[in-house]
């Protein structure tokens, strides 16, 4: 707890509070300068008024800052909500977009299965190309040889 001595509009005043040193010396000068300027306009600075009235002013300040502080804290508010609602897009479209790679691997993984299995099955063919050749010019030695012992026979 800090203990200062500040001059507050002439006199002195021994204030004791939370703050530090520093920060209570600040609040006495602004009290100290409301006091000065509102003492300016006054007929009779010295009555009590003035320190009514320095304090009224003081009071719409704060005020005033209340008001801003609550706009702020609703800005606040929405900003968070915000910020909310774009931080679940942004997770959402990671999980998109990982579900998407994961899909793009599986699809991957498949092409290679199909290649193989397309590959297997040329290779099929081919053999099952090159056996029909086999059994077609087997055929026509056949055919020959039937038409020749057709000819031997007539």
């Amino acid at each position: 707890m800090s203990k200062v001595t500040v001059k507050i509009y002439g006199q002195e005043y021994t204030i004791s509070g939370e703050r530090s040193e520093e920060e209570i010396r600040e609040i006495a000068s602004h009290v100290d300068s409301e006091m000065r300027a509102i003492g300016r306009l006054l007929s009779d600075p010295s009555s009590g008024s003035l320190a009514v009235l320095t304090a009224v002013n003081i009071a719409e300040e704060c005020h005033g800052i209340r008001e801003e502080m609550a706009g702020l804290k609703a800005e606040n508010d929405k900003l968070t909500e915000t910020v909310k609602y774009y931080v679940n897009m942004w997770e959402e479209a990671k999980k998109t977009s990982k579900q998407n790679r994961d899909s793009i691997n599986d699809m991957k993984t498949k092409r290679k299965e199909y290649e193989e299995q397309i590959k297997e099955l040329k290779a099929k063919c081919d053999e099952y190309e090159s056996t029909f050749f086999e059994l077609q010019m087997e055929n026509i030695q056949l055919k020959s040889e039937l038409e020749k012992y057709k000819r031997k026979v007539e």
